[in-house]
C-alpha cells in the first residue's frame, strides 16, 4: 500500500489540477455575468468532467489489489488523469475579458473533444485490463455496455453537428456515469 500511496501522488496532482482547472474556468465565465452566453450541453459536460475526476481519483484504490505495479502500469495510470486535465482546458474557451458564446465555442472544438473522450474510454478500458481479469468480471456488464455506447457516442459526436444529437448524447452519458460510477464505487 505504501507502494501505491508513492505512485499515486503524481496521479493525484494532475487530478487536483484538473478539478481547479474547471473550477477556475467557470469561476472566468460567471465573472462575465451577461458577456457569458451558456449553452446547457457544455455545462453538462463541465458537469461530467468534474464527476470523473473526482470518481476515477477515487478509484485509485482499486490498484491497491494488484500485487506489482510496473513502470509501464505506472505510466498507464497517467493516461485517465492527463486526458481529463487536457480536456478540462479544450472545453473552456480562454479566461479573458469581453463575451464568450460557449455553444459556438462547444461546437468549434466537439471533434478534438469527442476524439479525446474515445482516447479516454480506451484509457479506462486498458485501466481494467492491466488490473486482471478478476477486476474485468467485478465490472459486470453495464460497465462493458457503457463502453461500447461511448465508443460509438464518441465517434457520432465527433461529427455530428446536431444539437439534439450532441444533447442527447450528453445527457444519456450523464445518466449513464451516475449509475456506472455508483456500481464502481460500491466495491471498493
Amino acid at each position: 500500500m505504501e507502494h501505491l500511496a508513492h505512485l499515486s501522488t503524481f496521479v493525484s496532482l494532475i487530478y487536483g489540477l484538473g478539478v481547479a482547472n474547471v473550477l477556475a474556468h467557470l469561476a472566468s465565465l460567471i465573472k462575465r455575468g451577461k458577456g457569458a452566453d451558456w449553452y446547457w450541453v457544455h455545462t453538462l459536460w463541465s458537469a461530467f468532467l468534474l464527476l470523473a475526476m473526482a470518481s476515477f481519483w477515487w478509484l485509485l484504490q482499486n490498484w491497491a489489489r494488484v500485487p506489482h505495479i510496473s513502470y509501464l502500469t505506472y505510466l498507464s495510470m497517467l493516461l485517465i488523469p492527463s486526458l481529463l486535465f487536457v480536456l478540462s482546458d479544450l472545453l473552456f474557451p480562454d479566461r479573458g475579458e469581453g463575451a464568450v458564446n460557449l455553444k459556438a465555442h462547444f461546437f468549434a472544438i466537439k471533434r478534438p473533444l469527442f476524439l479525446l473522450l474515445l482516447a479516454l474510454v480506451a484509457s479506462d478500458t486498458l485501466d481494467s485490463v492491466l488490473k486482471g481479469w478478476q477486476h474485468m468480471q467485478e465490472l459486470g456488464p453495464l460497465y462493458w455496455g457503457a463502453q461500447a455506447f461511448f465508443f460509438v457516442g464518441c465517434l457520432v459526436c465527433a461529427r455530428s453537428n446536431s444539437e439534439r444529437v450532441q444533447g442527447v448524447f450528453a445527457v444519456v452519458t450523464f445518466g449513464l456515469y451516475l449509475v456506472g460510477i455508483s456500481n464502481a464505487l460500491a466495491s471498493v
